[in-house]
């Protein structure tokens, strides 16, 4: 009886073990399809000249790559939103950026978004 309890337990651990291998395998490639998305984006849209336009009026406002977590991100908190749709921000604030509708949209066609 103790030798049948042991082999169930192992079984059950051995089992758990290959189970939450699977689901990591799973999720990693996910996650690096995403990363390799964004550096798609963001080189269409340095190579377009409208989208150029747009970023060049978000950083004319202050806003700088990397600053995301201080909702002050380049991409993140002023391109995505003008582009994606939204409202960019700072400081959870809305902000009007002044960019003509024409580079959203010729923007928007070059990144693939309706």
């Amino acid at each position: 009886m103790r030798a049948a309890t042991r082999i169930l337990v192992s079984g059950t651990f051995i089992v758990s073990a290959m189970v939450g291998i699977s689901v990591k395998s799973q999720t990693a490639p996910a996650q690096a399809n995403r990363a390799a998305q964004n550096h798609t984006a963001i080189a269409a849209a340095e190579g377009n000249p409208s989208c150029q336009r747009i970023l060049s009026e978000c950083k004319k406002l202050g806003y700088i790559q990397g600053q995301w977590k201080k909702d002050n991100g380049l991409w993140r908190d002023c391109f995505d939103p003008i582009v994606k749709g939204g409202n960019p921000t700072r400081d959870g604030k809305p902000m009007n950026i002044p960019v003509s509708t024409s580079d959203v949209q010729a923007c928007r066609a070059a990144q693939g978004h309706k």
